[in-house]
């Protein structure tokens, strides 16, 4: 009997499902087609198909019940041999000589049960394995059942999991095992279902030295890989039913379409006279152009056709095709009747006017001869504004000049020419400085006639071969081609950086432009537009820094360069993935108590293979590519972690962490802050956000901002004191905690610039701050700042920047060096 009925008759319900949604579209376009059923139009072919499909079904269901039914008997077959080479493995083991009555441990016992044990151990698809022997009152028992792992746990656990005792009841009727002790091999005919899962059982006799049978043994199955060897089984025949619908299905649907071709070649037939006068009052009416030609010759022409050309109809019938083609189309025409498509070609009138026309060309045959239906509109308007639309494309709006696309097209033609005739191309990136300030000052349409003079002032500049173009804002590309010497690039350059000087005269107003000039040559710096062009930015890129006009040729150098920084931008993301940032800390000492206050955290970059890499190399890339963000936001979190790991043992400590300016502007600062002090639990006044003086120059944008952090309980320090803004008056109005010195002004406190170290303590204890002076490196130093009651220090005096672990052993030294000196004062 089949093992999944249910499955077979899901199999049968698709089937019918699909048979039903097929044949309701194939009657649905039939009935579009031809009006009727596809009962009506195939009554015969029909009934034989169902009929088909009714009995294939049926023997469908005999055929895989007799491959499960097979597999069934292969499984059995394996199984009594396996049973019966372990049954003979045990009567050679004198298993007879055991029975209800022997010790368990009995050698005889002990030795079978460890072959039982490895037999079951061996064969994973054995669950488990185990002798049974009659009583002399017909009760079956265990002889030998080894320890089983049911639930495959990789463990013995549970009561039935244990080895059952020699001599245990074994209470289950199965036939199969009763057969077995007629001496007869037999298997369970499907798997049964226990608490322990699902198995199936095999039992084969044992016999004793005189050939009778003593023992049966018992194998039970892990049903996994029997139940996978049935549904493989049926699955071949569910799979071969459904292949032999398919292709009678498919052989049945063809027969059904050539059915409906015939139908709609003779319903066509006759409508085609009909479409064909229909088709001629149409085209009268029609706005486009329509034309009859067979074989290269004019049959007909409709109104609209005559208007277009200035023909008459009679003019028209047998015309050759040909006339009415411009003759630089001709060839299009030939390669075009090829194909039946829409496409594009000149034609040309009465008059011997030429004007592009769109032409829709149809072909069809009657009566064995073919017939061309040509339907023609003039597009010359259409083409007057692609020509526009081209010109928009290549061109920048406001100046006329050709935009970037352009500029790497007319790059690669004017190298090709330098190909042919051996010669160089210089492309010149050029950077128009000053732009931006006329913007911001008189507005955008002053800052746009600027840029139109300047442009203006240097195509007078250049030759007739020359490219000019627009790259971007203020960004332009010169090109120029045939360049024997680079004096020659030379010149032109300096030629331009005069006339700049030069000031530009824009409604009675003189503004002044500066050039920086970046240039590559081809082919020494590149072979290809975009090579060519970014040298010459990156040449142009070394020089934006500085004020005056300049050029620059490009060099491999910075091409290096370059490369480097994208080297360590990508690194840098990888390093943040990866976690190769460690923070170090310097501990800031209070001067009065000798007690650590606080600390800075700095970041360390511990490169897998260059080791160590200095913050110096790394920030300013971060700072560039925006990722000092993701990189800040990690030390915040990280030095908030381990400071509020401190606290416990040492509750004053607060860490300060110093903020990017593209942190501060972030709208987002205080947001990030609080969410990070809640992640870590850290209390705000334990934090202290370092600033520098620039960042606060522009006081409107600065105190909300410094308000918000104070409104938190977040500490604020200015950083680097002394080193930025000259005038300290807007100090008074910021809402900060400390100053603190930079390192310079403690290094030369014997030199002149001493007067300033004493009046920047006195500066911040006026407005109410604590002072902070870095880079305190000796015990001269650390007295002089003690005496002019500078509130905190640090240095590598006291210790320098440690990493967390050694920062911890630091500060439980210098606590008990504290407590010993508190304790005995003498010392």
């Amino acid at each position: 009997m089949l093992s999944n009925t249910i499955e077979y008759t899901l199999f049968i319900l698709i089937i019918l499902l699909i048979i039903l949604t097929v044949q309701h579209q194939m009657n649905r376009l039939i009935q579009t087609k031809l009006e009727m059923s596809i009962f009506q139009m195939a009554q015969r072919l029909t009934i034989i198909f169902y009929i088909f499909i009714f009995f294939m079904l049926i023997g469908g269901f005999w055929y895989i019940n007799y491959l499960e039914e097979k597999e069934h008997k292969e499984y059995e077959q394996f199984s009594k041999h396996f049973t019966s080479v372990l049954a003979s493995e045990l009567l050679r083991m004198d298993h007879y000589l055991l029975n209800s009555s022997t010790s368990e441990s009995n050698d005889h016992y002990v030795r079978i049960l460890r072959s039982m044990t490895r037999w079951q151990n061996e064969n994973r698809e054995i669950l488990s394995i185990y002798t049974i022997k009659k009583q002399k009152d017909g009760k079956n028992y265990f002889v030998i059942a080894p320890a089983t792992d049911y639930n495959r746990n990789g463990k013995i656990d549970g009561q039935k999991e244990q080895i059952v005792p020699i001599g245990t009841v074994y209470k289950k009727h199965i036939p199969e095992l009763e057969r077995a002790f007629q001496g007869y091999f037999s298997m369970e005919p499907k798997p049964a279902s226990d608490y322990w899962g699902e198995t199936i059982s095999a039992f084969g006799p044992i016999f004793n030295p005189d050939g009778k049978v003593d023992a049966v043994l018992g194998v039970d199955y892990d049903v996994k890989k029997y139940n996978g060897k049935i549904e493989k089984a049926r699955n071949k025949g569910i799979a071969t039913v459904f292949l032999l619908f398919l292709i009678t299905y498919i052989l049945y649907l063809l027969l059904i379409y050539i059915r409906l071709e015939k139908l709609l070649f003779k319903k066509y037939k006759a409508e085609l006279e009909i479409s064909q006068q229909r088709f001629k009052r149409l085209s009268e009416v029609s706005v486009e152009g329509i034309i009859i030609h067979s074989e290269g010759v004019v049959l007909e022409a409709n109104k609209a056709a005559c208007e277009l050309f200035g023909y008459t109809a009679d003019e028209f019938f047998h015309m050759p095709i040909q006339t009415l083609v411009a003759p630089s189309s001709l060839h299009d025409l030939r390669a075009s009747l090829a194909k039946d498509n829409v496409y594009e070609m000149y034609l040309k009138k009465k008059d011997g006017t030429i004007f592009p026309a769109e032409i829709l060309r149809s072909e069809y045959e009657y009566y064995s001869k073919k017939f061309n239906v040509t339907a023609i509109r003039d597009i010359t308007e259409r083409k007057k504004h692609e020509e526009r639309m081209h010109y928009i494309a290549f061109h920048d709006d406001l100046t006329g000049l050709p935009n970037k696309e352009m500029l790497h097209r007319l790059l690669t033609e004017k190298m090709d020419e330098a190909n042919r005739v051996d010669s160089k191309v210089a492309v010149m990136f050029v950077e128009m400085k000053g732009l931006k300030i006329v913007n911001d000052l008189c507005g955008y349409s002053v800052g746009d006639q600027v840029l139109l003079a300047a442009v203006a002032k240097i195509k007078s500049a250049i030759g007739e071969a020359d490219v000019f173009g627009r790259w971007s804002g203020n960004e332009f590309v010169l090109i120029l081609p045939h360049i024997e010497k680079e004096e020659q690039v030379k010149e032109l350059s300096h030629r331009l950086t005069e006339m700049m000087e030069e000031p530009l005269l824009v409604n009675g107003q003189e503004f002044f432009m500066t050039l920086k000039m970046g240039i590559s040559i081809y082919p020494k710096d590149g072979d290809d537009s975009k090579t060519l062009i970014r040298k010459a930015d990156i040449a142009r890129h070394e020089l934006s820094k500085k004020a005056i006009s300049q050029f620059r040729f490009f060099e491999k150098q910075m091409n290096r360069t370059i490369y480097e920084k994208i080297n360590v931008e990508r690194e840098l993301r990888k390093a943040l993935e990866a976690e190769e940032f460690e923070l170090y800390y310097q501990p800031q000492i209070q001067l009065s108590t000798g007690q650590v206050v606080g600390m800075e955290a700095l970041i360390r970059w511990n490169h897998p293979e260059r080791g160590m890499i200095s913050p110096n190399t790394f920030i300013p890339i971060a700072e560039e590519t925006g990722l000092i963000i993701p990189i800040n936001e990690w030390v915040m979190e990280r030095a908030c972690q381990q400071t509020k790991q401190l606290l416990e043992k040492h509750p004053s400590l607060s860490v300060s962490v110093n903020l990017s300016p593209y942190e501060f502007e972030s709208r987002r600062l205080v947001h990030k802050l609080v969410k990070i002090l809640e992640k870590t639990n850290l209390p705000p006044h334990c934090l202290d956000i370092e600033i520098t003086e620039r960042m606060t120059m522009d006081t409107e944008k600065a105190i909300p901002i410094l308000n918000s952090l104070k409104s938190v309980g977040i500490n604020v320090s200015i950083d680097d004191f002394g080193t930025g803004y000259s005038s300290l008056s807007y100090l008074k109005k910021l809402p900060i905690d400390r100053l603190k010195i930079d390192r310079s002004f403690v290094q030369n406190i014997q030199e002149e610039k001493e007067a300033i170290l004493p009046a920047i303590i006195s500066l911040g204890h006026n407005i109410g701050v604590k002072v902070l002076a870095e880079g305190v490196e000796t015990e001269q130093e650390a007295s002089y700042l003690r005496e002019k009651q500078c509130d905190e220090v640090q240095g590598y005096y006291y210790t320098k920047p440690l990493p967390f672990g050694d920062l911890v052993k630091f500060l439980e030294e210098h606590q008990y060096k504290r407590h010993l000196a508190t304790s005995n004062p003498s010392r």
